[in-house]
């Protein structure tokens, strides 16, 4: 919905401005467009996405700041917000589970054993920092904000294969070293708030007023009309809208 990041780049469709992407916009005006809490004065910093998920996605694990330096990549710290849908979400690892019971369970195909389960329902928000092993449901229909970033090691794909009868690639090594096991099973929560970003989800009648301020810029989702709006920092706006809006500003 909102990208700066090169492989999916959200480009301008009207104005002044009309065919570039955000980055390049966001490296023109820098935090004067994306705020002082930016953590770069040049590149968007998140990414904003809906996911429809009509068959089960795989297990996943992306680096976090400290294990980034061991894997590679960029770090994804991400939060979930249900739309619709009534599958399975899985978030966390079962207490006790270890390197060894992750490595043996994906070779045995017997991983979801390992893995938390949680039941989809319109409203379910998950905060998913790096680190935290997860996947996608069939059924379910989220919005995500996450860092801008586009590592994703694959731990794990329910014994899935092609037309050729070939399983894609995983990425175990990697996953593993990138797996915090310290924390904790994630719980639905009405708002999250994180060095990244902060979201919270209002009832709009008619519009959302966005104040100026210097520090972000804010990001709406209007789930009624699958649109998405990107207000600047410094720039206040109103905004038609009626129903649920998801509020997304740069984190504390």
């Amino acid at each position: 919905m909102i990208s700066g990041h090169p492989s999916s780049p959200s480009v301008v469709a009207e104005g002044a401005f009309a065919g570039r992407t955000l980055d390049d916009v966001a490296a023109e005006f820098g935090r004067a467009f994306m705020g002082e809490r930016a953590p770069s004065a040049t590149s968007f910093p998140l990414l904003f996405k809906v996911i429809d998920a009509r068959s089960r996605l795989s297990v996943q694990v992306h680096p976090s700041e400290a294990t980034q330096p061991l894997t590679g990549g960029e770090p994804k710290t991400e939060m979930w917000r249900v739309i619709s849908g009534g599958g399975p979400i899985f978030a966390g690892l079962k207490p006790g589970t270890t390197s060894e019971t992750v490595a043996e369970n994906v070779q045995s195909g017997r991983f979801e054993e390992s893995l938390v389960r949680h039941q989809a329902r319109p409203g379910l928000t998950l905060f998913i920092p790096g680190g935290l092993v997860h996947a996608i449901g069939e059924d379910v229909v989220l919005y995500e904000v996450q860092q801008s970033s586009n590592t994703t090691f694959r731990l794990y794909d329910w014994g899935r294969v092609d037309a050729n009868g070939k399983p894609r690639e995983l990425h175990v090594a990697s996953a593993l070293k990138a797996i915090d096991y310290t924390l904790p099973t994630p719980e639905s929560r009405e708002t999250v708030t994180c060095p990244f970003f902060c979201f919270r989800s209002v009832e709009a009648d008619g519009e959302v007023k966005v104040a100026a301020r210097p520090d972000t810029f804010t990001a709406l989702y209007i789930v009624g009309e699958r649109r998405s709006v990107l207000v600047p920092a410094n720039c206040a706006a109103s905004i038609p809208a009626r129903g649920t809006v998801f509020v997304t500003t740069l984190g504390e």
